[in-house]
């Protein structure tokens, strides 16, 4: 075996190595698809939670107040709650939920991840602790070629 293959075969089983073998993803657009395509926001809250009330405090949400580029705005949510389940939604698109993300035991509230969005609005994150939901709210200014005005 030349040197060239062996490094090659070696790096895929390194990395092999790496990959975690219990992840699993729930697929909640088919399970709950209401969540996804309706305009309101508390029925997109209450279908992934069965209720709408939140209170304030306790997560972290992380956005630009000015977006320069409505394709890609980066999004962090963070929380030192052991919770269950993050939600992520947006006032600004038709759908109002954009992401949903079951924690695991022990697992730490720590998610990024890019969102689109039309025009200027409000990004809402919650967190679900043992049945009682947790919130922040944070306002999106989308501004259209890159200006700030």
């Amino acid at each position: 075996m030349n040197r060239r293959k062996f490094l090659g075969l070696s790096t895929v089983v390194a990395a092999a190595a790496f990959v975690p073998s219990n992840l699993s993803a729930k697929n909640y657009r088919e399970s709950n698809m209401d969540a996804f395509q309706t305009d309101d926001l508390n029925a997109a809250i209450k279908n992934i939670f069965g209720t709408s009330t939140t209170t304030e405090g306790k997560v972290k949400l992380k956005a630009p107040d000015i977006a320069e580029n409505g394709a890609v705005i980066p999004v962090t949510v963070t929380s030192k709650l052991a919770g269950k389940t993050v939600a992520i939604f947006q006032e600004a698109n038709p759908g109002r939920t954009v992401a949903i993300y079951t924690v695991p035991a022990n697992g730490i509230i720590d998610y990024s991840l890019r969102i689109r969005m039309q025009k200027t609005a409000k990004v809402i994150a919650v967190v679900d602790v043992d049945g009682k939901l947790y919130s922040t709210v944070k306002t999106v200014k989308v501004t259209i070629g890159g200006c700030g005005g």
